[in-house]
């Protein structure tokens, strides 16, 4: 992936190669220019993710340098941030209300800049071979799947609906496939429990002859047949009806499947993957799950971690969601930062397919060419969070739940505005850092 450069403007010599230095250290390519005419010139050779410029340049100033961006690009202005000293925060503070993205008071930390522009930037730094993410955890959970790929063992992810568990059995098949050398003959089939009738469930596992039942006008291979040779993953496995899962644990112990309606087995060589939202040692307590079937299909065991214990992801998932769908609409969209910092302060309960499912509709209802938050929170909506709905002509909730849903949505809004700055949050909300805290961890938006 080419690194992104940034278009530095900034007279003194000394400042200037210093933040060029260190944005080379983070592997950023910089474009460094002196005046205002230079940035102008540049500007017409390229577009810039970010550029970061001194709010007083020999031949002109911010406002002039904004004024030239705007006509330029009009709603899809790069980011553009202003370094300014302590004589001209007013002047920084009106142009960002122009249009400017931000301002940063000299003298200011480098390593703070530096992990602002890493937030400014809507560009990722991973590579394109990456499954899952930049934290910590995709990153432990992508190394571990790299290493279970060349087991012949089964594999039981466990985690909260939406957060990707249909991919990390994608993954598994893909490693597998590449370290036998076969990508095109070993197959992947993969089948939702909880969403087929239970008197359908066991045809769709095993299969039928024609005439076995009522309506089986032929002979049908179930997913165990279907997979044959590759990889069976079977989706909310928690869901599977108890008189299925005995006749699952014979098929697994046998490693054959008898269609309905036959006296035949027919042997099959599956790798199982199986997935679950739901806690099934507590369902084996509850008599609702097979202990032996459990023990059957954990042989290496994953637990999938929800989106928000993982926010390091979020930047980057989305990321890859809005260049997935430029390469489907032909677009060429970018993310706003602002919408990773509104983003990273929600808890996402759908997890990744909430998020997706907010970008898609940021990216579609976007006038120009920046997705923003603002377009995924819809203003003709109810009142309310992402995710709940109102029924007409009856109150929501009581008053203390809508006031508090209503100061959670302030506060991320306050924090995401500001990119995450918790004293500049706190100064422009009128309390204190620590009360503003602990309301964020009161509503859980701490992070």
């Amino acid at each position: 992936m080419t690194e992104p450069t940034v278009l530095v403007v900034e007279d003194d010599p000394i400042m200037g190669e210093s933040l060029q230095q260190r944005l080379h250290l983070e592997r950023y390519g910089v474009d460094w220019v002196r005046d205002l005419a230079a940035a102008r010139k540049a500007l017409q050779t390229r577009l810039y993710p970010l550029v970061l410029s001194d709010i007083r340049l020999p031949d002109g100033d911010g406002g002039s340098l904004l004024t030239t961006m705007l006509q330029r690009y009009g709603g899809c202005c790069p980011p553009l941030v202003f370094m300014t000293g302590y004589g001209s925060v007013e002047q920084a503070v009106n142009l960002v209300r122009e249009g400017a993205w931000d301002y940063i008071q000299k003298p200011f930390d480098v390593d703070a800049l530096m992990q602002r522009i890493g937030e400014w930037l809507p560009t990722d730094m991973q590579t394109d071979d990456a499954w899952f993410g930049p934290s910590p955890a995709s990153q432990a959970l992508e190394r571990l799947v790299d290493r279970i790929a060349a087991f012949d063992m089964p594999v039981l992810i466990q985690g909260e609906s939406g957060a990707g568990k249909e991919l990390v059995a994608q993954h598994i098949h893909t490693k597998m496939a590449a370290q036998t050398g076969a990508r095109r003959e070993m197959p992947m089939v993969a089948i939702n429990c909880a969403a087929i009738h239970e008197g359908l469930l066991e045809s769709e596992l095993f299969g039928h002859e024609a005439g076995s039942f009522t309506g089986a006008a032929k002979r049908h291979h179930g997913v165990f047949e279907q997979a044959n040779g590759g990889v069976l993953f079977l989706d909310e496995i928690g869901d599977m009806p108890l008189p299925v899962q005995a006749k699952l644990l014979r098929v697994l112990q046998d490693g054959q499947v008898r269609r309905l309606g036959s006296e035949k087995d027919v042997h099959v060589s599956v790798r199982l993957i199986c997935a679950t939202h739901k806690p099934l040692d507590k369902m084996v307590e509850a008599g609702l799950f097979r202990q032996d079937l459990l023990f059957r299909i954990s042989g290496v065991p994953l637990h999938l971690p929800p989106l928000r214990e993982r926010v390091e992801d979020i930047a980057w998932l989305a990321q890859r969601r809005v260049q997935a769908l430029n390469a489907k609409t032909g677009l060429a969209r970018r993310l706003d930062p602002r919408f990773v910092a509104w983003a990273k302060v929600q808890t996402w309960e759908g997890n990744v397919r909430e998020l997706f499912a907010v970008i898609d509709r940021a990216y579609h209802f976007a006038t120009d060419c920046w997705v923003r938050w603002e377009r995924a929170v819809m203003p003709c909506s109810a009142p309310t969070t992402v995710g709940h709905s109102a029924i007409p002509g009856k109150a929501i909730t009581s008053l203390g739940d809508y006031l508090a849903r209503a100061e959670r949505d302030y506060l991320a809004q306050a924090v995401s505005e500001r990119g995450g700055k918790m004293a500049e949050t706190a100064e422009v909300l009128g309390i204190s850092r620590k009360t503003l805290w602990e309301k964020l961890k009161r509503h859980n938006l701490a992070t």
